[in-house]
């Protein structure tokens, strides 16, 4: 079973758009599946739209009654479908605005196949990019990635900050059990780079990247994302990480 787990707030445009090829995509490969949508307390008809596709494909909601952050989300999202998770259950977790495509869903899960317990959809592989962000983002993103990257290397692992990621069922249940139910603390978009550093620690993590094109150039809206506070909890939660590693 493949599970996607789609963390939304106020996506009432984009999300018809990435459900529509969410089923296009995974149909055509014969896999069973199913869409948790993950609503953050929308103030839009989000959660109604993600509701009326619950005939089209196998779907269910989960709704937060206030806005409670990506990390919270995220949380929700992985602690329900872990609970149930088997040996063979795969989960893709990927952002709900439309900037992350479908397309890459099956040679990701054709990756943890052969055995990988984490596969990124990386904007660092050759073949990756970024469309329609602007300069200032792709440089700080790409100098937090490298960062990470030298500070806490992880093999196979270029982008530490992108969502868009497939897991292995069982390594994130084991991941949950190891940090005693806290693999996900942090509130914001940073909490995707707490998930890999945390899964980093259990033994023998096998990681691998596919190169994506993140297309935001499709964002319907303005960004969520406040820079200066994600770059402070980057700042924070390494400097956490660093001093916990090193004592």
């Amino acid at each position: 079973m493949i599970t996607i787990i789609l963390p939304v707030y106020n996506e009432a445009k984009a999300l018809p758009l990435l459900l529509e090829e969410i089923k296009r995509v995974i149909d055509s490969s014969f896999h069973d599946y199913l869409v948790l949508v993950v609503d953050d307390g929308s103030t839009d008809e989000t959660k109604g739209i993600a509701l009326s596709f619950n005939k089209s494909i196998p779907l269910r909601v989960i709704s937060h009654r206030t806005n409670k952050g990506l990390g919270v989300t995220i949380c929700t999202g992985l602690k329900e479908v872990v609970r149930t998770c088997s040996s063979e259950d795969i989960i893709i977790t990927m952002d709900g605005d439309n900037t992350h495509s479908p397309s890459y869903v099956i040679e990701m899960v054709n990756k943890i196949k052969k055995g990988y317990d984490v596969v990124i959809a990386s904007r660092y592989q050759p073949g990756g990019k970024e469309i329609g962000l602007s300069f200032k983002r792709k440089f700080l993103s790409k100098t937090v990635n490298l960062l990470l990257g030298t500070i806490f290397p992880i093999k196979g692992v270029k982008d530490y900050t992108c969502g868009y990621r497939a897991y292995k069922g069982m390594k994130l249940k084991e991941g949950f059990s190891f940090h005693k139910g806290n693999l996900v603390e942090e509130k914001g978009f940073s909490c995707m780079t707490e998930i890999l550093l945390k899964l980093s620690k259990l033994p023998s993590l096998k990681a691998t990247e596919v190169p994506m094109v993140l297309r935001y150039d499709l964002k319907d809206g303005p960004s969520k994302i406040n820079v200066y506070r994600t770059i402070m909890r980057y700042v924070c939660m390494i400097t956490k990480s660093f001093i916990v590693r090193r004592s």
